[in-house]
């Protein structure tokens, strides 16, 4: 009985570390994915402001 549950505590242990482990890549990974997606949209965001920045500077009233 004595060694069942020293059994049990050692794979519960083991069980909490492969799954700390495995939550932490996890983690990691949808940080990366969510980061790349940001970082792309954000990328064409700065396209569209500038295509509407260089729009409005063209047809200025004020260009000389």
């Amino acid at each position: 009985m004595i060694g069942f549950l020293i059994a049990l505590v050692i794979g519960f242990w083991l069980l909490k570390v492969v799954f700390k482990i495995g939550f932490k890549l996890l983690g990691f990974i949808f940080t990366i994915v969510i980061g790349l997606f940001l970082l792309r949209v954000f990328l064409w965001f700065g396209v569209a402001v500038l295509a509407i920045a260089g729009v409005a500077l063209l047809a200025s009233p004020f260009n000389n």
